[in-house]
């Protein structure tokens, strides 16, 4: 399927984006923002979010929808989707949610439930080929 080479490809893009950020805060964000801790923790955060999507995209290359049924196929679908979209939302909350406001982080919060929801997907995936297996 395109969509898992589309996994690799981008999960390589934001690992890219990953050390790209690394280099922002180390060069940019950190001599004037020292004090202020709770904004640094946000755009810290932000930053392993982006590693860990741009993980979770890499991974889902090797992952496979072995079944031809239209369950699997939506699945499948919607897990490669919704992680693509969690990288893309991780990208925004690193520019835009280190205000040092932890109560507006609408973006960070979008992108660990997309991700969850990603797995989750996986998992049901794999909880569908056990009970079919079984009948």
């Amino acid at each position: 399927m395109a969509l898992k080479r589309i996994n690799l490809i981008f999960g390589l893009l934001l690992f890219i984006v990953f050390l790209a950020t690394g280099y922002y805060m180390a060069e940019y964000f950190k001599p004037e923002h020292m004090d202020n801790l709770v904004m640094r923790m946000q755009i810290r955060a932000n930053h392993i979010y982006i590693l860990f999507i741009a993980l979770l995209n890499i991974v889902a290359y090797r992952s496979n929808f072995s079944s031809n049924h239209k369950k699997t196929n939506v699945l499948e679908i919607a897990f490669r989707l919704f992680l693509m979209l969690s990288g893309i939302f991780a990208i925004i909350a690193f520019l835009k949610e280190h205000t040092g406001d932890l109560s507006v982080r609408t973006w960070t919060l979008l992108t660990v439930i997309l991700s969850v929801i990603a797995i989750g997907l996986l998992l049901l995936n794999e909880l569908f080929n056990v009970l079919r297996k079984k009948s």
